[in-house]
């Protein structure tokens, strides 16, 4: 895991540079590539999120599988089965509501489809996650899980949905709408006080005051952070794992691409995004380190029996 601290900085640095580009030409970025319900962007977007998310999923199958197999007692187990449905249904809602809505397909009418479609990614997700755990014999497995929920849950939840809390930025494909006189461009540090009175002139959504960060970006780039990992759950990973991390960082730059294509968000926004799950990696990495170096000068501190 340690000669992941370069990998997981090359990712730092390159959202850290975009970040202070986009705080710098984000309109004119977007003016540049904006492009109203584009279908390819809206399609990158959604296949992004939808593999981002399955890693809860796959969270949620190695928590069932470690439940099955390990010898816990009931009460542990019990907190396991709790932790695998909540992966496993938290990854379905949040993938499935991207798909028909303000921030997918513009067909609000059939929301329930996505649903149905993120359900067999959730299912494969789990299955992959219940394989990992029955063939890893690894008494460190479980707290690597556990690492990653955390680094999941506080660059997506509290990061993302605070920081949109508090900016309220305005998205560039309501601001660019001539209807929307009045609703002006904000840098992503200037708050937008009055959204509240802007939705109400205009008769728009809250979601419409929502660019500052981009959870689509963070969500991607869950598959670098299970990447990352990998070959913590599977040692047969182990050759490929980097390929696999910058394969979810290409992933992740194609989905910030798409979010500024169909104006959803900025290229700070994505920035943003990408960098609150990368620095969260980074953490849950160097939380793993320490375990292990933990764990392994313990075994060395243990004396040996004579035979």
């Amino acid at each position: 895991m340690k000669r992941m601290r370069l990998h997981i900085g090359i990712l730092l640095g390159l959202f850290l540079i975009t970040f202070i580009l986009g705080s710098f030409f984000d309109l004119q970025l977007s003016e540049a590539v904006f492009k109203q319900n584009d279908n390819f962007g809206l399609t990158v977007s959604v296949i992004g999120t939808l593999l981002g998310y399955s890693c809860l999923a796959l969270c949620g199958g190695i928590l069932f599988g470690l439940g099955l197999t390990r010898p816990y007692n009931n009460i542990v187990k019990v907190f396991l089965y709790i932790g695998a449905v909540a992966g496993f249904g938290l990854g379905i809602f949040f993938a499935g509501r991207e798909f028909f809505g303000p921030n997918g397909f513009t067909n609000e009418s059939i929301e329930w489809l996505g649903y149905v479609i993120s359900l067999p990614f959730m299912c494969g997700a789990s299955y992959l996650g219940y394989v990992a755990a029955k063939n890893n014999d690894s008494k460190s497995l479980l707290f690597v899980v556990i690492v990653m929920m955390i680094a999941i849950f506080l660059s997506l939840i509290p990061g993302v949905t605070l920081l949109k809390s508090i900016f309220h930025r305005p998205r560039f494909r309501t601001l660019s709408d001539p209807l929307y006189s009045e609703i002006v461009f904000h840098n992503w540090w200037q708050r937008c006080s009055n959204y509240k009175d802007l939705m109400a002139l205009y008769n728009v959504s809250k979601e419409e005051f929502k660019s500052f960060p981009s959870g689509h970006a963070g969500a991607t780039l869950l598959l670098s952070l299970t990447a990352a990992f990998a070959p913590l759950l599977d040692k047969r990973i182990k050759k490929n794992h980097l390929v696999l991390f910058y394969s979810g960082a290409v992933i992740t730059l194609l989905v910030c691409y798409a979010r500024i294509l169909v104006g959803a968000h900025f290229l700070s926004d994505v920035s943003m995004g990408a960098l609150l799950t990368t620095v969260f990696t980074f953490l849950a990495n160097e939380a793993i380190i320490f375990y292990k170096q933990k764990y392994e000068n313990k075994k060395e501190s243990q004396p040996v029996e004579a035979e």
